[in-house]
């Protein structure tokens, strides 16, 4: 998929989500695209991380971000998606509506982002562009209106792709390859048009596209009664429509084309600006206040600075990038920035327009733009930047980031390397928050956690080539959990009194433990009580008891109690494993005049929380979590039985639920959820569905252990015919069974 946005009247922001176009006269196929300019994604031929550009159309400049397909690298989708207004999703016209486009369209619908589709590689050899209308309405649960009708050197079927019928002009687009390689596009009017097939085809597709209008616009219902039925409508009224429901997304335009051919690259980028948003046409972002309370509106005056970095990348010779959408007001280069996670003030000393791994100075981003600020030292993904500070301390809602589900060790050449590995894999992390970077404390060891073994295997070949580390990756394991046992409790009260850089600090506190089954949502906020959850952990702090803070100010106790906290949750006690499904309490708090400081809280809330685990897990054993993930298996008919079998005897997961795609009361209608139009397709065969052409959708919830490998195993099943995705569902507690076997081979890593 790919992101996008345009500015008010001006610019366009948007996404290509799952895409393979081509761009600027470039070739995916041959490596020289020029939003995959890593190593990595040209020899692979994947893209591994999203790449802005800028380039103007039609009288817009465009903000394009070109986003992985490749499940190990959703975190790249999840946080284009959060800054941007709307995207293209682009499906393969032989494969259709695949398992990872599911996953990616839900992204999509979690930010509201106004949608459209482009049917690709229609001239290739099984490419169906009915049969996908029908998918992306049935697997996706949304209403596709077509605007292009394909048409083919022998009509609406056989022989080579030409181009299409626009359905909104009346006219058909046919496209031909010329000696000097460029490609030549002959617009002619329908009704001029030699095939009787395309042009009555043509005539039934206008007239489900007018009704569909008609059925969910009133505006468009009054012209198309005035007009008799739709006759003589003009294309400016059809388009209008058209892009009033597709920001409400209430419908989703479905275009096609062969891109490698180039054909339909243009109308497509013309649909862009007449049919999806402008900034303008978005509601303003939610922000959070520090209370953990939500409100609708910026605190600040329209004109001023409010933006959000999304994205940083590390240049050798630059420093940090920090990629920045403006939501509000403009940045200027030179200007002071504020922010507000930090409450420190920074420098944009320039600021750059991006064109995937080349740029351009500029000396200003405007509102609804998006740029590159240079000069920031303290800004990571996620922070709100303003342009001034305020008594209110907000912050647009965060990215959510997934836990890491893989670990591998990381081992520096020699002992005169670790620094300098533990400084470039910092910088990796930096650019990659879906990263996550322990120490075992007995062994020393350093792990690197990630989403799956590619994403694993890519970080490896960054931190060697980019950063220049001289390490090492062994190999890849399960990233376990560890949890406090059922009934199992613990309290310890203390008082810490000792000397923090030479000076002497007091301060008392109470701490305990508890397992949680089952995460609540934080707590709406009370005075001197605070709740946080931390990756499947709750913090909750109650000082309705604690004595007065006079010289350490309030907001910072709480956030130096989560600051100690925090790093204790990375180890458990047991196993050094990360903790998982665990409350911690602080309930009260003792503070002594002129000796609690920042630091002493920040202290002695790791340390009472350090000695609760001990205390809890000298009880009891700790219980141990694995990750399950969601599977969605995608196999021909006749390959289920085999592929559930697998799953089920062999891999331990549970069957959640089995679809079709095409129901026994489909076979004499296709059409899902509402009257859908979709143009004759000799791929499927209304008439005469033959059970092992359907394929069937598995979803299944497995233990991640066992799916290590699966893709070979899918291959050998299916004859190289399936595919899966899967998406962490959540940790769950081990069998006694299970997890004996993993603490002998977590025992053996050990020693």
């Amino acid at each position: 998929m790919r992101v996008i946005s345009h500015m008010p009247e001006v610019f366009l922001n948007f996404l290509f989500l799952n895409s393979h176009l081509l761009t600027f006269s470039v070739d995916v196929d041959d490596g020289s695209t020029v939003t995959d300019y890593l190593p990595e994604e040209r020899a692979r031929g994947i893209t591994i991380t999203a790449a802005a550009i800028t380039f103007p159309w039609a009288g817009r400049s465009i903000n394009l971000i070109d986003t992985p397909g490749h499940v190990d690298f959703t975190y790249e989708v999840a946080r284009s998606l959060r800054v941007l207004d709307c995207a293209v999703a682009i499906l393969d016209g032989v494969a259709g509506v695949e398992a990872q486009t599911e996953k990616v369209w839900r992204q999509a619908d979690e930010w509201k982002i106004s949608r459209l589709a482009f049917v690709n590689k229609m001239d290739r050899e099984g490419a169906g562009f009915g049969r996908t209308v029908k998918e992306i309405s049935s697997r996706l649960s949304v209403r596709p209106v077509v605007l292009h009708l394909p048409v083919f050197e022998g009509g609406l079927e056989g022989g080579s792709y030409k181009g299409f019928v626009d359905l909104v002009d009346s006219v058909v687009l046919t496209w031909s390859r010329q000696v000097d390689g460029k490609s030549q596009v002959v617009a002619t009017p329908l009704n001029e048009y030699p095939s009787k097939t395309v042009k009555d085809e043509a005539k039934r597709g206008s007239v489900a596209l007018l009704e569909t209008l008609a059925e969910l616009d009133d505006l468009f219902l009054d012209i198309y009664l005035d007009k008799d039925g739709g006759r003589d409508i003009s294309s400016g009224s059809i388009r209008s429509a058209i892009r009033a429901l597709t920001i409400k997304r209430e419908i989703v335009p479905v275009l096609c084309g062969a891109s490698l051919r180039d054909i339909g690259v243009q109308p497509l980028l013309d649909a862009i600006v007449n049919y999806l948003p402008s900034p303008t046409d978005r509601s303003k972002p939610l922000i959070r206040l520090d209370d953990g309370e939500r409100q609708t509106t910026l605190p600040l005056e329209d004109k001023e600075l409010f933006a959000l970095a999304f994205k940083v990348i590390h240049d050798a010779t630059r420093g940090p990038l920090v990629f920045v959408r403006v939501y509000q007001g403009s940045l200027r280069k030179g200007m002071s920035l504020y922010n507000t996670r930090t409450r420190g003030k920074e420098r944009a000393n320039r600021l750059l327009r991006m064109y995937a791994d080349d740029s351009a100075e500029i000396d200003a981003i405007t509102d609804g733009n998006i740029g590159v600020i240079l000069g920031l030292r303290e800004t990571v993904t996620g922070d709100t930047l303003v342009g001034r500070r305020t008594d209110d301390n907000f912050h647009l809602l965060p990215i959510a980031t997934p836990p890491p589900v893989f670990i591998a060790s990381i081992e520096p050449d020699s002992l005169r390397e670790a620094h300098s590995v533990i400084d470039a894999l910092q910088r990796l992390l930096l650019e990659d928050p879906s990263l996550s970077l322990t120490t075992d404390e007995d062994s020393g060891q350093i792990l690197l956690g990630g989403m799956g073994e590619l994403h694993l295997e890519i970080s490896r070949d960054r931190l060697v080539r980019d950063f220049g580390a001289k390490c090492t990756m062994g190999n890849v394991r399960v990233g376990y959990r560890e949890t406090v046992a059922d009934g199992s409790t613990s309290f310890v009260e203390k008082i810490y009194d000792r000397e923090i850089n030479g000076k002497p600090t007091k301060v008392g506190i109470s701490v305990e433990i508890f397992p949680i089954d089952k995460l609540e949502p934080p707590r709406q906020s009370q005075r001197r009580r605070r709740q946080y959850k931390e990756i499947g952990n709750v913090i909750d702090i109650d000082l309705s008891r604690a004595s007065a803070i006079n010289d350490v100010d309030e907001n910072q106790v709480f956030a130096g109690i989560c600051s100690g906290i925090r790093p204790v949750l990375q180890t458990g006690a047991s196993f050094q494993l990360p903790l998982h499904s665990t409350l911690i309490l602080i309930s009260n708090l003792l503070v002594f005049e002129n000796q609690t400081t920042y630091q002493s809280v920040v202290s002695a809330a790791r340390l009472a929380t350090q000695e609760a685990f001990k205390t809890a897990f000298s009880e009891h054993d700790s219980v141990l979590m694995e990750p399950f993930m969601n599977v969605l298996v995608k196999v021909d008919s006749k390959d289920v039985g085999r592929v559930v079998s697998d799953l089920t005897s062999s891999r331990g997961a549970i069957i959640l639920s089995m679809d079709s795609g095409v129901t026994s009361d489909e076979h004499l209608s296709l059409n899902r959820f509402y009257s859908v139009y979709a143009p004759p397709d000799s791929t499927f065969n209304e008439d005469s569905v033959r059970l092992e052409q359907i394929l069937t959708t598995v979803n299944a919830k497995v233990p991640l252990k066992e799916m290590v490998g699966y893709s070979k195993a899918l291959r050998s099943i299916t004859q190289g015919r399936g595919s899966f995705v899967m998406s962490l569902e959540g940790f769950e507690r081990m069998t006694e069974e299970r997890a004996k076997i993993v603490r002998k081979e977590l025992i053996g890593l050990e020693l």
